[in-house]
């Protein structure tokens, strides 16, 4: 190897491991960062889908996998009990995902104590935009959910009307709240549900 080629290589090599440092760094400084935004938007979330909870308590790690096995659409990420400020049982928060057509689609819901949905929100997608996220731009299709009856099962969630144009975007959604509602009846002690 000719010296031009090896000062060559050492010069790449050298500014790999300058940016690679340079990225580890930024990574160090900003990861807390982005952990507490997302944490805080996850209690806005919360807050938003069962507004008279006064507090959450999360489940631990091996209640929601226990749930999570329950569970055949959508996936189960966090589940919280909503807890009024009298300290009685205001519902139940759950976080999960399903895959859309551009990843997964995240969401919040919110049940009450006889596992009607009180409210849900989207976290995250990355839906086609005018397309798939008109799931969440079309106030009418999130709204729909609300009319579920409590002990919903799949069969009603599957009744649901879809977004022309948006149908995996839809069918995220759905899942994320079929998933949600068999999270609710494993709770509750019964299978979950697949009416």
């Amino acid at each position: 190897m000719s010296s031009s080629s090896a000062r060559l290589v050492i010069s790449v090599a050298v500014t790999c491991v300058v940016a690679a440092g340079g990225l580890a760094a930024t990574y160090c400084v900003t990861a807390p960062r982005i952990a507490a935004q997302e944490r805080d938007a996850e209690q806005r979330a919360l807050k938003r889908v069962l507004p008279d909870a006064a507090r959450f308590e999360g489940l631990d790690e091996k209640s929601v996998a226990r749930l999570a096995a329950a569970v055949t659409a959508g996936e189960i990420e966090a589940v919280w009990k909503a807890v009024d400020a009298s300290g009685a049982d205001a519902g139940w928060c759950v976080k999960t995902s399903a895959r859309g057509y551009g990843g997964p689609v995240r969401m919040v819901i919110g049940l009450d104590r006889n596992g009607k949905v009180a409210g849900l929100t989207i976290l995250a997608m990355n839906e086609t935009p005018g397309l798939g996220t008109r799931v969440e731009s079309e106030p009418w299709f999130m709204r729909q959910f609300l009319d579920l009856p409590p002990g919903y099962g799949e069969r009603d969630v599957k009744q649901m009307d879809a977004i022309s144009g948006a149908t995996r975007s839809s069918k995220a959604v759905k899942n994320c709240v079929t998933a949600a509602g068999q999270a609710y009846a494993a709770l509750s002690g019964g299978k979950a549900v697949s009416q």
